[in-house]
């Protein structure tokens, strides 16, 4: 059975490519601001004030995908691995819910990191990653909020303008990644699983087909009797 969340993952990981060299931009426009201010309005303003709507608009439309994707995914979660604790209602909330979104959503990835170590073989070294990662986010969800804030005052100084943008790159592609690892882990428990039952599938196939010769024998042989 195909995944579910199989063609979110894909333009989910486009679009976040996209914001990440989006980002990268960001940031050199952000070191030219630090070295010379004059220098960035005179040349570089009008530039960088069309790249961060085009970030934003892309923003806006990460965050629906998003969404949609890890509803998705957990649809996915819970068909391939018994008892999953969290539904994808339950996902969403984690996302959504003010507040209580900054505990959910590392735990989220807690959460599939841990049951992708404790669940097949193939899918260990994503689990590894997706846990170790979802550590640092938080923190920099928090750090981010906060940065904007202060970006967004009139007179911004070189090194904060430099911090947030650094700051947003790295959370991005952390984003972008933990996008990455969980689509090639569901990807793969799928295909391990697929290959599981089908084994299990030839095996009863084989015992069925030998219980039969079997009882055909013992028929002839009745019947000769």
């Amino acid at each position: 059975m195909p995944l579910k969340s199989e063609t979110m993952s894909n333009v989910l990981k486009i679009l976040l490519w996209v914001l990440v060299a989006l980002a990268a931009a960001d940031l050199a426009f952000s070191v030219i601001y630090a070295i010379d201010q004059d220098v960035f309005f005179d040349q570089f303003y009008s530039i960088y004030g069309f790249e961060n709507i085009i970030s934003t608009v892309l923003y806006l439309i990460i965050a629906v995908v998003y969404l949609i994707w890890i509803y998705r995914v957990h649809m996915d979660l819970n068909r391939l691995f018994l008892r999953y604790p969290r539904t994808p209602g339950s996902a969403l909330a984690c996302m959504l819910v003010p507040f209580y979104s900054i505990y959910g959503v590392p735990s989220t990835y807690q959460i599939i990191g841990n049951h992708f170590r404790k669940g097949t073989e193939c899918v260990r070294r994503e689990g590894e990653w997706i846990r170790g990662l979802s550590i640092p986010l938080v923190l920099l969800i928090l750090v981010t909020q906060v940065l904007n804030r202060l970006v967004s005052a009139d007179d911004v100084s070189g090194a904060l303008l430099l911090t947030a943008s650094s700051v947003a790159l790295i959370l991005y592609a952390i984003f972008l990644i933990l996008c990455m690892l969980v689509s090639n882990g569901l990807r793969k428990a799928e295909a391990e699983i697929s290959r599981n039952t089908q084994a299990e599938a030839d095996a009863s196939s084989e015992a069925l087909a030998e219980w039969n010769d079997a009882e055909g024998s013992t028929i002839s042989l009745e019947k000769k009797e």
